[in-house]
């Protein structure tokens, strides 16, 4: 079992609070986490996955969860019986007592029809994404933390010892677990056979939808595998599919619950302004996009003028998610465009307001124009501004210093 890095944090947050969650797409551990868990707390430990305990909670949630939480427990894929929610609430208001249930799903199960209690103030809930590359070697620093440090000039980090083609082979690998064990031949059978059966029983278990748009979302979630780190316009996307864009809008929005992908928000100081500017789309996992364009390490390093760049980008707003599900740290992921068309990338907003700048470049030489959109960043969030990242295919970490604003060059190879 590879250490997940969420689980002394989930550990933790069973002695603070009566629910816990955890979600996450399938096949990204949770399982196995929740398992390893349930063993260390000595807690029972269910699935909805095994029909009969799943016909057990429909046909009587009230008993089920009595009979079943009469120790702390842990129920695996909670979505799949959004009707026991109510009665869990029922029980943790009853006995208030710290780590009673310990929840997996496979959706963001508040998103769904079906749910109608929020458990506001009983549950805290974190995210289990596809497997970082830190966690993959063994590794349990955090970048989040050490980028946000007081000093970023003191700590000591390591030079790259990645050369690109094994960067791009991480990439196109991407995090589930099973990938790690299956031949490279037989990736893109995985991953077909994933998104088929996401796309065939989840969604329909999400919302009540017909089963001739499932057609639909499949050609979605194919454009969508093309926009890849871009910003996203409804009306372009919905031409193409001849939908009109509210559609587009729903059914991005499942696509979001379960998932498969995030919509990124722009940066703006003024709150107000944030919700009104055009997101960007990124994939959660690297490898599932890679297969949608059907990637590989040859054609992506050839394809440089064209998708190169933005997998990279998704490959580092990826890792630095991952990153920010156990960080100490509580920070909000961010892009920034501004009426100039200056762009970076990613901006990383913590609780105190203070702001990083990361933009990708997948190019070894830096030159100081390409810091020109940092700078406009840093001009526009003043004194929010804590310092900026260029991540690149270099291998040192190299400092800049413009305008009196902190800059490093970090390789991608670090992450």
């Amino acid at each position: 079992m590879i250490n997940r890095n969420l689980t002394t944090k989930i550990i933790k947050a069973l002695n603070n609070f009566r629910i816990v969650s955890i979600n996450g797409p399938r096949q990204s551990g949770k399982t196995t986490l929740v398992k390893f868990i349930a063993d260390q707390k000595a807690m029972n430990y269910i699935t909805f996955d095994d029909q009969q305990k799943r016909n057990l909670a429909l046909d009587d949630p009230k008993n089920f969860i009595k009979y079943y939480a009469k120790k702390p427990i842990v129920i695996d894929e909670v979505q799949l019986v959004p009707e026991i929610i109510p009665e869990i609430k029922t029980l943790v208001d009853e006995q208030n007592h710290k780590g009673m249930f310990l929840l997996t799903g496979s959706a963001d199960i508040l998103k769904m029809q079906k749910v109608t209690e929020s458990l506001a103030g009983r549950i805290v809930r974190y995210n289990l994404y596809p497997l970082s590359n830190a966690e993959i070697q063994n590794k349990n620093n955090n970048l989040i933390d050490q980028i946000f440090q007081e000093s970023f000039f003191d700590i000591d980090l390591p030079s790259c010892q990645f050369e690109l083609e094994e960067i791009l082979a991480s990439i196109i690998r991407g995090g589930y677990p099973e990938i790690l064990s299956i031949d490279e031949e037989f990736r893109n059978d995985w991953f077909d056979s994933y998104i088929d059966s996401r796309i065939q029983k989840d969604i329909i278990q999400m919302r009540q939808i017909n089963v001739n748009r499932l057609l639909q979302i499949r050609k979605l979630l194919q454009i969508l595998a093309t926009h890849t780190s871009s910003l996203l316009n409804y009306n372009t996307i919905a031409n193409k599919l001849q939908i009109d864009n509210k559609t587009v809008a729903a059914y991005i929005e499942i696509l979001e619950a379960m998932y498969i992908i995030k919509i990124i928000p722009s940066y703006f100081v003024n709150l107000s302004l944030r919700v009104i500017k055009s997101p960007k789309i990124q994939f959660i996992d690297t490898g599932l996009v890679s297969s949608l364009l059907n990637l590989n390490v040859k054609n992506l390093f050839e394809n440089k003028n064209g998708i190169y760049g933005s997998i990279i980008e998704n490959y580092v707003y990826s890792e630095l998610l991952k990153f920010s599900t156990y960080s100490k740290q509580s920070i909000n992921i961010y892009h920034f465009r501004d009426l100039k068309k200056n762009e970076v990338d990613l901006v990383l907003e913590n609780r105190d307001g203070q702001i990083i700048g990361i933009e990708i470049k997948a190019k070894s030489i830096i030159k100081k124009s390409d810091l020109k959109p940092m700078i406009e960043l840093a001009n526009h969030s003043k004194s929010r501004f804590l310092r900026g990242f260029v991540f690149y295919s270099g291998k040192e970490i190299l400092p800049y210093f413009m305008d009196n604003y902190e800059i490093y060059l970090f390789p991608i190879g670090n992450l």
